[in-house]
This record gives structure tokens, C-alpha cells and sequence, in this order.
């Protein structure tokens, strides 16, 4: 019995190994070649395991003077000058095996694919683009295709996403309508910026009509209407948010306060952000009636809403709002003014937009993630990092 856990102990990092790298490479060949693998090659398996990708480099290159003719030990080695960020290493490794004239067309188009995402991560985008068009089988259709639209998106050449985002669509069966949405959003705002709004418009329709629950189509389409006073229309369109995903309220919260102070109707505007608030936990909208009515009527009753604010959900930031209130209610009490600069140098370096796929953390909303390129995943409210 012994024996037996000792010996699934020793295999386990072999397996986590081959889990890094499956993705990438046939895993039936992996197995096919384990009879006569080098030791350096379980070693890099492990330091792969313990993300040590240095060691992990110079225990594959040992193995590659082993076996040099290995297919996939070479792939395993380019995988991780790129994690490395060496891509000109991974690049000069990839070019040597296509001058090897003893590969079959399989694994020519295998090295090119390697190759491909060289180019990609470097930044080479005309070269990528150059060698997807090498790429026939269709094995590799669908990595080329999210390949050409990452760099479409990366270019900003939004109507080229769109393309291949259909052909992913209509070949693979996937998804890509919350993306398009997103796209034909960018192209809106391109034609805003070149004041052609009713081509704007027409983008902002067509992302509805493909993606419905696209908020920020409705967000870009009541700002058009707030530019040119409609104050009603930007309402009705704004109100639909909450039918789509009540949280991106937030965006415009301030904004549509503002459409209902023209309409001198800022009072059913303060009774629907309450009904936001406490339906969809929205917990920030604090903030922006706090602010209205610091404005508005005085730090007294501001104060007087923070107040009950804190005793019905304390935390820091309604604590913040209180003592803002009360130093100018008492404009001469330095304690005051000493505790409320305390809090916000505290608030400042613990509240942060977190992207939910990849934990980025941003001091201003990304509809696309900066770090993963995600889209939707950054939060709408700011976000206690301390918790």
C-alpha cells in the first residue's frame, strides 16, 4: 500500500505537466514518446508545475540536445520562451524546424501555427497575417480565425472583427454576439466623433437587435439624446438598463439625476434610484444622491442622509460622506478635517473597478479589460480590495 501512494506521488506532477501543455499539443504523441523520454523532461514538467519557467527553459533545452528530432518538445520549449517573453527565441526556434526538410506537411502547419502566435505576441501583425493564409487544414481554421480577430480588435478595425466573428459563428457554432455588440458600439462612437450621429444611431440599433441585453448601446444612445436636450427620451431609453442589467445603472446614474432636475422631477428621480438601490443592491447609487443633495440643499441635509445611510449598512465610503458633510457644516474643526483626509487616503488605495475573469484592477470602468481583453467582466461599482 505504500508503495502504491509513493508511486501515484511521483506521477501527479507529470500529469499537472501535461495539463499546462494540452492545449497546444497532441497529447497523443506526448504519450507515444514517454518510453524514451529524457529525465530533463520530468524535471521541466515540474518546474512548469511551480510556474519556474527559467528552469523549466533550461531543463527542455537540455532535453532538445537529447532528442533533438522531438516535434513537441520544441512546441513545449516555444510555449515557454513566450511565457518567458523571449519571443525572438521562440521565433528563431520555430523558423530552424521549418528549415528541416524531413517535416511532413502536418507538422509543417503545425510549426507555422507555433509560428503564427510568435508573431502575434510580438506584435508582428502583417507577418501573422501573411502566414494564416498557409493554413489550409481544418484543424487549424478556428485557432486562425480568434487569432485574425485578435488582431483586428488590437488594430481597432472593428468591421473586420465582425467578420470573423460570423465566420467563428457560423463554422464552430460559437457564441460571438455580446462582442459584435461591442464592435458596432466602437464603430458608433467613431462616426459620433466624425458627427455623423445618424450612422451612429444605426450601429447602436443594429447592436441591440443582435445582442438585446447590449447596455451599452442604450448608454451611448440617451447620451445622444441628453447632447441635444431630449431629456425625456434619454429617460426612457436609460430606464430600459434596468430590464437589461440593472448594475450598469451606475454609469449613468448621475447623468439621469440630471435629466430629471431639468424636468424639475428630481424627487421620483431619487425614489427610482432608491428602488435601484435596494432592489439590485446597487450600493453606490449612495453615492450619487449624496452628492445631488450636497449640492442641491445644503451639507446639513447631506449629512443628515449619510447619517442614516451609516447606521442602516456601515462602511467606509458612507463614513467618508459624512465627515465631507460635516467639515462643512463646521468649516473651522480641524479633527474634522484630519479624520475626513484619514478616510479618503484610506478609500484611495483600497477601492478599485476588478475584472472578474482576470483580477485586473482599474480606478476607472473598462468595458474591455485592459489585462485579459475580456468584455463585460470589469465591475461597474468600485470594489473593496481590502475585503
Amino acid at each position: 500500500m505504500v508503495e502504491f501512494e509513493l508511486w501515484w506521488l511521483l506521477i501527479i506532477p507529470f500529469f499537472f505537466g501535461l495539463g499546462w501543455i494540452a492545449a497546444r499539443i497532441d497529447i497523443k504523441h506526448i504519450i507515444s514518446e514517454t518510453t524514451d523520454l529524457p529525465a530533463s523532461y520530468f524535471k521541466g514538467l515540474n518546474f512548469i508545475l511551480f510556474q519556474d519557467y527559467e528552469k523549466a527553459s533550461e531543463s527542455f533545452s537540455d532535453a532538445l540536445r537529447i532528442k533533438p528530432d522531438s516535434l513537441e518538445l520544441h512546441f513545449i520549449q516555444g510555449n515557454i520562451f513566450r511565457k518567458l517573453g523571449k519571443i525572438d527565441q521562440a521565433i528563431n526556434l520555430h523558423n530552424k524546424l521549418l528549415d528541416q526538410k524531413e517535416l511532413t506537411p502536418q507538422q509543417i502547419e503545425s510549426v507555422k501555427a507555433e509560428l503564427m502566435q510568435d508573431y502575434f505576441t510580438a506584435g508582428f501583425y502583417d507577418r501573422c497575417e501573411s502566414l494564416s493564409e498557409e493554413l489550409s487544414s481544418e484543424q487549424y481554421q478556428k485557432f486562425k480565425l480568434k487569432i485574425l480577430l485578435d488582431i483586428s480588435i488590437k488594430q481597432r478595425h472593428w468591421d473586420s472583427a465582425i467578420k470573423y466573428c460570423k465566420e467563428v459563428e457560423q463554422n464552430f457554432g460559437v457564441s460571438y454576439r455580446l462582442q459584435i455588440s461591442h464592435f458596432l458600439c466602437e464603430l458608433a462612437l467613431e462616426k459620433i466623433i466624425q458627427e455623423k450621429k445618424d450612422q451612429a444611431i444605426k450601429h447602436l440599433e443594429h447592436a441591440l437587435d443582435i445582442y438585446k441585453n447590449s447596455t451599452r448601446a442604450n448608454i451611448i444612445l440617451g447620451e445622444l439624446e441628453f447632447e441635444k436636450q431630449n431629456y425625456k427620451s434619454a429617460i426612457e431609453i436609460w430606464k430600459r438598463i434596468e430590464l437589461q442589467k440593472p448594475t450598469d445603472f451606475i454609469l449613468i446614474a448621475t447623468k439621469f439625476l440630471e435629466c430629471y432636475e431639468k424636468l424639475n422631477k428630481q424627487n421620483e428621480c431619487l425614489s427610482f434610484l432608491s428602488h435601484l438601490r435596494e432592489s439590485y443592491g446597487i450600493n453606490q447609487i449612495d453615492s450619487v444622491i449624496f452628492n445631488f443633495i450636497l449640492q442641491k440643499e445644503g451639507s446639513k441635509n447631506a449629512e443628515e442622509f449619510a447619517k442614516n445611510n451609516l447606521i442602516k449598512k456601515p462602511s467606509i465610503e458612507v463614513l467618508d460622506q459624512l465627515f465631507s458633510a460635516k467639515s462643512l457644516n463646521n468649516n473651522s474643526d480641524s479633527d474634522i478635517k484630519m479624520m475626513q483626509q484619514v478616510i479618503k487616503n484610506s478609500i484611495g488605495t483600497k477601492l478599485f473597478h476588478l475584472c472578474n475573469h482576470c483580477g485586473f484592477k482599474a480606478k476607472q470602468h473598462h468595458w474591455q479589460c485592459p489585462a485579459c481583453n475580456s468584455w463585460e467582466t470589469v465591475s461597474n461599482e468600485l470594489k473593496d480590495i481590502g475585503k
